[in-house]
């Protein structure tokens, strides 16, 4: 028995399905869109701390409310956040202000997350002036030797420290 589809049947299915597609997966767009209370939605978006480094890449794809100021996204990034905040609140225990060591320190004990790339590059070189110090975007492609005189600080689009520099 044979069965004749109609075309304007599958048409509409298929941009049915276009459709359907198009909004689930924009639901789970990284929390780049927030609901306010009201219903209305807001595009402003509170950044994470640069100290923090970047949120995980690989999420789950639920849709859930964040810890305050966050507005919402996955539960993956609700977890991270979670966690930040727990180190964030035990460093401030500690008094030390930051993740890595004690502020007093010198680098490479003292953390340079946060500051600007100038600013890490003069601690670094306040230490050793003899090392190569190198001011490199995130996520940038980089050579994999190993490098005892070199020093690479990976910057954010802001300029701030994303990562704690170190010899290589």
């Amino acid at each position: 028995m044979k069965m004749k589809l109609n075309n304007k049947v599958v048409v509409s299915a298929i941009v049915l399905l276009a459709i359907i597609t198009a909004t689930s997966t924009a639901a789970f767009a990284d929390a780049e869109v927030n609901i306010k209370a009201d219903g209305t939605m807001s595009t402003d978006r509170v950044p994470f701390p640069a100290h923090w480094g970047p949120p995980p890449l690989r999420q789950t794809r639920d849709y859930v409310q964040l810890p305050e100021p966050y507005g919402r996204g996955s539960s993956t990034i609700r977890k991270w956040i979670e966690e930040k905040m727990a180190e964030d609140a035990a460093a401030a225990d500690e008094g030390t202000g930051r993740r890595f060591a004690n502020p007093d320190s010198k680098w490479p004990d003292k953390s340079l997350i946060g500051m600007t790339g100038e600013e890490a590059e003069q601690e670094i070189h306040n230490v050793d002036p003899s090392l190569e110090v190198q001011i490199i975007p995130e996520d940038s492609m980089v050579t994999m030797d190993y490098r005892e005189d070199r020093v690479r600080i990976f910057v954010n689009a802001d300029g701030k420290v994303v990562d704690q520099p170190h010899k290589g």
